[in-house]
């Protein structure tokens, strides 16, 4: 469904990659990167811009705005949501992918869960 919901920002033949973000959430930053690389790859026919933002890659406010699919961690997708000069960068998620979800009992499971609850908000 969800996934439709991305396919309406293509309008007259055009992605309208100013209207939406993807947000894929990895448990671990060497999976992020390893996502970030097989979306790119993916992603480049229809010149859509997979970032990595983790502790060890930032973005700034620029290379976020122009970004459509961004890979992250829990840990730092909990961060940017928590900030209110990002809440227009949370309003423009229509897509949250969270990998190994099963990490919900897991120490990092409230961190998931708040994340979770506060991107649907916006």
């Amino acid at each position: 469904m969800n996934c439709m919901q991305i396919g309406q920002h293509f309008r007259d033949g055009y992605l309208h990659k100013d209207e939406f973000k993807i947000v894929y959430v990895a448990p671990m930053k060497a999976l992020a990167a390893e996502v970030t690389s097989t979306f790119s790859q993916r992603l480049s026919p229809l010149n859509m811009s997979v970032r990595e933002l983790t502790g060890d890659m930032q973005l700034s406010k620029n290379e976020l705005e122009e970004t459509q699919m961004i890979v992250t961690t829990p840990e730092k997708w909990d961060v940017i949501t928590r900030k209110s000069s990002d809440m227009s960068l949370s309003m423009l998620v229509k897509l949250l992918i969270i990998d190994e979800v099963h990490l919900l009992n897991d120490d990092r499971g409230p961190v998931i869960e708040a994340l979770v609850a506060r991107t649907l908000r916006q």
